[in-house]
């Protein structure tokens, strides 16, 4: 069947190609135009979806990910990944000929790779940038250029690799699972695409990670490490920590960021000299030469003013790297962390127009992220971690007051929350009561409860009963802990009614009793929804002309009357990004948001396209 849905791309494609001249006979009819282009736009759709469905039948099912988490067992995948990248063509030694910029760590791996591949890309370098997971669309995850690549390129690379791979099975089950599979596609796609730079973010952990196939990237990176995927990395920070410095190389310098969890930064210098690896904490984005310029990143909040000084330090020792003219040392000074360990501090510098621009106008969609809608204003943050849900709501608090209505209005502020994989919710929870939400929504990760194979939100890792086990879970814990904080507020002696849209607490009490009356701790107002269409559908009280339809399932209760007159409702989607890709493939399913504002004839040509360029100009036929 694989084979079947190949071959028909392809004979579509040779259709579009040998009618040609046909086509450009009817250009005069702009209906025969616009009726052809839907028609060729629906064929690749269609092609586009049988390929996400053969995708998906990669994944693992929740039965296996459960006996993997309880095992615990390590899978070295980094041999298995170079056994099918050979079977599709790629030998280490293509391998070895990408230049490779490796980044792993807990949290803000993804944002240092966004500002990496930005800085690169005003620079006029051709980039790729693989990572994981995706929001909205599989092909967010291999771009080229800034840029998920199109549906017809995803089609034809996919089954390329796909059926490779099938011919080449030596069993029913010698088949990369999903994210290994995405893996191989783009280090394939960024071999054959001739990328100046790979920008490759690590999956899982490091050590152990597909990715790690690449054996000489030039420079790696570590940002900051916290608790997270404990049932496979292990339950302390020493064991996360080996995990990530697993990418480093011998000889290859590996940059990291002050790290707030200790002894992550002694393990991570361990394993450096281990290694024979060059290890430098990063500087403060402040101390860097930026003149008369104002200091602006592409990405909110204050987290990310180390991940841009992380991606400051790889590129300008990639672009060192590329220059023969130019030292590959790093220029550094001897310093001493707050845990007395003597890591060396590598040195500020002059910015460049080009780093600042990218800086600027990185684009990161999903983490501390705003979006309005009419009445509704969503505050995107994929947080997971207890460091980063922090983060999150320092940002929340500092944000949400300067998007609150000018006129004076009331605003009504709600949570949206789900978390998945072995995360404790309840830690996560707890930060998130200082907010003081009027009401909380647990929902699963489903966008809609009839998602089709073919979708590219589709997720078989967890069962749906499993999804909304964990969702009453999550209420509960809430219930609890917004209790145990209104109790230890009443008992304070400082403690008084405060008047808040004209009512006090105590009469938000009663409001609030009133309103979940036919509910379980309506002390609490909260609620859980099956799927996320039906919860935005219900939060957004037919006041959202892109949030209407019939609720697939009957809600627990009406909107709240304070919810349908509210003059702004501000809604924080955060405990997972998959969560937040689930919202934005409501709100926005092109993903607008992540377009970037930079226009491409604004851009510098990049090196591969110069080198093209003057062949095609210079060269005559069959000149080496």
């Amino acid at each position: 069947m694989a084979r079947l849905f190949h071959a028909t791309y392809c004979q579509w494609r040779q259709w579009r190609r040998l009618s040609a001249a046909p086509r450009m006979a009817m250009a005069h009819d702009r209906q025969g135009v616009r009726r052809l282009a839907t028609h060729c736009q629906a064929e690749v759709d269609q092609h586009y979806e049988e390929a996400v469905q053969t995708l998906n039948s990669l994944q693992s099912n929740a039965a296996v990910l459960q006996r993997i988490r309880q095992e615990r067992g390590f899978t070295n995948n980094v041999q298995a990944t170079e056994g099918f990248l050979d079977r599709v063509g790629i030998s280490l030694k293509d391998l070895d000929s990408l230049s490779v910029i490796h980044i792993a760590g807990t949290k803000g791996k993804g944002s240092t790779c966004s500002f990496v591949e930005s800085i690169l890309r005003e620079h006029g370098f051709r980039t790729g940038f693989y990572s994981s997971p995706h929001l909205v669309a599989v092909r967010e995850r291999i771009r080229i250029n800034g840029q998920p690549i199109s549906k017809e390129d995803f089609i034809t690379y996919f089954w390329d690799v796909y059926n490779q791979l099938i011919a080449k099975k030596t069993s029913d089950d010698d088949m990369p699972a999903y994210f290994k599979f995405l893996t191989v596609l783009a280090l394939k796609v960024f071999v054959k695409e001739e990328v100046d730079v790979a920008v490759l973010e690590v999956g899982l952990g490091g050590e152990y990670d597909c990715t790690n196939v690449v054996r000489k990237p030039v420079v790696c990176g570590v940002t900051t490490l916290d608790y997270d995927h404990t049932s496979i990395l292990g339950n302390t920070i020493e064991s996360i920590a080996w995990h990530k410095a697993g990418i480093m190389k011998p000889g290859v310098p590996t940059f990291t960021v002050e790290q707030p969890l200790q002894p992550s930064l002694s393990v991570l210098l361990q394993r450096a000299k281990e290694k024979q690896v060059p290890l430098y904490l990063i500087p403060p984005l402040e101390n860097y030469g930026w003149g008369a310029r104002p200091l602006q990143l592409g990405l909110a909040g204050n987290v990310q003013y180390c991940n841009a000084s992380l991606a400051l330090q790889l590129t300008q020792y990639w672009m060192n790297s590329q220059n023969r003219g130019r030292s590959g040392e790093v220029v550094h000074t001897a310093t001493s962390t707050s845990d007395h360990l003597n890591v060396p501090a590598a040195i500020p510098f002059t910015l460049s127009d080009e780093d600042v621009l990218g800086l600027k106008y990185a684009v990161w969609p999903g983490r501390s992220q705003v979006m309005a809608s009419g009445p509704l204003t969503f505050f995107l943050d994929g947080a997971h971690t207890p460091v980063s849900m922090q983060a999150c709501v320092d940002w929340f608090l500092k944000t949400a007051p300067m998007h609150a209505p000018q006129n004076g209005g009331n605003t009504f502020r709600l949570l949206f929350f789900n978390s998945t994989g072995d995360r404790d919710p309840e830690t996560l929870l707890k930060l998130l009561t200082s907010c003081n939400f009027d009401l909380a929504i647990f929902t699963t990760n489903l966008v809609t409860t009839s998602m089709k194979a073919s979708s590219d939100q589709t997720n078989y890792t967890i069962s749906r009963d499993q999804a909304h086990l964990r969702c009453e879970q999550q209420r509960s814990s809430w219930i609890r802990l917004v209790r145990n904080q209104s109790k230890l507020e009443s008992e304070s002696p400082d403690h008084e009614d405060t008047e808040v849209d004209g009512t006090t607490q105590s009469e938000g009490s009663e409001r609030n009793l009133n309103l979940t009356s036919s509910m379980p701790a309506s002390d609490v107002p909260s609620i859980i929804f099956p799927c996320i269409q039906d919860a935005l559908v219900w939060l957004s009280c037919g006041r959202d002309p892109n949030l209407t339809g019939e609720l697939l399932t009957p809600p627990a209760f009406p909107p709240p009357p304070r919810l349908q007159e509210a003059t702004q409702v501000q809604i924080l989607v955060t405990g997972s990004l998959h969560l937040v890709g689930g919202v934005l493939g409501v709100i926005d399913p092109e993903l607008r948001c992540a377009t970037h504002v930079r226009n491409a004839f604004n851009k510098r040509p990049s090196l591969t396209d110069l080198v093209l360029n003057n062949y095609n100009k210079f060269s005559s036929p069959g000149t080496p």
